[in-house]
């Protein structure tokens, strides 16, 4: 079969025989560098506010913090006699959670009637017992220790290692413990940290920078990646939000929630983020009012004069970075200028320290680790391993960026983020942070947070 081609034709055969040729290997290439092209010709895309009604957490109408009661009660020392030996042993900290007795959920020992009950067991477990209704409760309710044969000593000693980036598996072999009674301690307490955050967190901040970011994980049941959404404090290096699931708006909306829900009311951060255009509208939709303009038939949602958020930008040329531009989606270039030596930065915007502060993630957190054979099992338990990492960070592990010169022989004061952030005054320990007392579904009314866990 003979074949008489035009010039045409043939010209047109080898054009679609070289497209077939470089396209597997420059094709993705040329894609970015049309992409890049048509991004500067055009200039950055206006984006349009979200409101709460775009949230679906609002939208459910979920409460993350119980009710805090309020007992108006008479101190237990202005009820009780005045003979008997006086009290010795520090109550703070601990609450009756018999719901019968006037002073429920009361950790503030100049008004609650809690005593000791002596020690008891081999391990000398303290107790403590109710004047007021007579109940008696051991001091390791309501931690992660309740009911647990295994020594302190051992415990703390398995969840430091764990925290400090070993896995289940090396854990296992290092201590002789089961995996399974290690993913049991994780367990435990991973929920205990969670609700200590929830509790200590809740409407109780205040910060003038805070740096958006996200990284990738994956985990053994689900073949999709996972995104761990952060939102880190310049100042102070604390973690205010975390969120796992993936990369889509409903995720930044979640992110974004749980930052207003731990900011103090009145409180607007500088916010600055990657490229990602989800942040724009997490925080449009927590951060403004509804008001109805002139000549309007509706109220509409307006963001708050006083945001200012801006995007740090990367152009990139295959693995290599090109550069870098800002654009300022919320405010002026000028008051975030101001805005960010006023706060003692250097005034331009950076994400560098969220992403910081996402490695040390990676560090801590065995299954954040990247080509790591310890992948967590499921999203539960990454999110376990997640808030108890958490924990150690905030109360326990000193952030050397933080330290302080003092006058004496130590001669630096070693901070944690929880501690600059005044939320606690001294550094805790493990065997502090596994002892304090924090039941579920219950706010302790004077909760030792200001104070060292004893």
């Amino acid at each position: 079969m003979k074949f008489n081609l035009t010039p045409l034709e043939f010209v047109i055969f080898l054009v679609i025989c070289l497209l077939l040729y470089f396209w597997p290997k420059g094709g993705r290439r040329l894609r970015r560098w049309l992409a890049a092209y048509f991004h500067q010709r055009r200039g950055p895309r206006h984006l349009k506010p979200h409101s709460p009604a775009n949230c679906p957490l609002c939208c459910q109408d979920m409460c993350w913090l119980p009710h805090r009661p309020r007992p108006e009660v008479v101190p237990w020392s202005e009820r009780k006699s005045r003979r008997g030996r006086p009290k010795v042993v520090d109550t703070a900290g601990y609450a009756c959670l018999n719901p019968v007795c006037d002073y429920f959920a009361i950790a503030d020992s100049a008004i609650h009637a809690l005593v000791s009950n002596g020690l008891r067991g081999q391990q000398r477990i303290r107790y403590f017992k109710c004047q007021a209704c007579h109940g008696c409760r051991t001091s390791r309710y309501a931690t992660p220790l309740y009911r647990l044969k295994t020594p302190l000593a051992r415990i703390t000693m398995v969840m430091t290692a764990l925290s400090e980036g070993v896995d289940l598996a090396a854990a296992s072999r290092i201590f002789g413990h089961h995996p399974r009674t290690l993913a049991h301690w994780l367990a435990r307490t991973g929920q205990h940290s969670q609700r200590l955050h929830e509790r200590l967190f809740q409407r109780a901040l205040t910060i003038g920078h805070l740096q958006l970011d996200e990284l990738v994980t994956k985990v053994k049941q689900d073949a999709e990646r996972l995104w761990l959404w952060t939102a880190v404090a310049a100042e102070s290096k604390l973690i205010l939000a975390v969120h796992l699931g993936r990369r889509t708006t409903a995720d930044a909306h979640h992110l974004l929630h749980l930052v207003w829900q731990r900011l103090r009311p009145g409180c607007f951060p500088i916010f600055t983020s990657d490229g990602l255009n989800h942040y724009f509208y997490g925080i449009t939709a927590y951060f403004g009012a509804w008001l109805k303009p002139e000549r309007a038939r509706k109220f509409h949602w307006f963001p708050d004069s006083r945001l200012l958020y801006a995007q740090l930008r990367k152009q990139r040329s295959g693995q290599k970075m090109r550069f870098l531009y800002s654009i300022v989606r919320l405010g002026s270039r000028t008051a975030m200028w101001t805005g960010l030596q006023a706060l003692a930065f250097s005034g331009k915007v950076q994400t560098a320290l969220v992403e910081r502060a996402n490695l040390t993630l990676r560090e801590l957190i065995a299954p954040l680790s990247r080509r790591t054979w310890s992948i967590a099992y499921d999203q539960q338990h990454l999110w376990l391993h997640l808030q108890w990492g958490l924990a150690y960070y905030h109360f326990c592990r000193p952030h050397q960026s933080l330290t302080r010169p003092i006058r004496g022989p130590s001669q630096h004061r070693y901070r944690t983020p929880a501690m600059a952030a005044h939320l606690v005054r001294y550094r805790w320990s493990v065997r502090d942070l596994l002892q304090l007392p924090v039941p579920e579904g219950i706010c302790l009314e004077s909760f030792p947070a200001a104070r060292r866990c004893r």
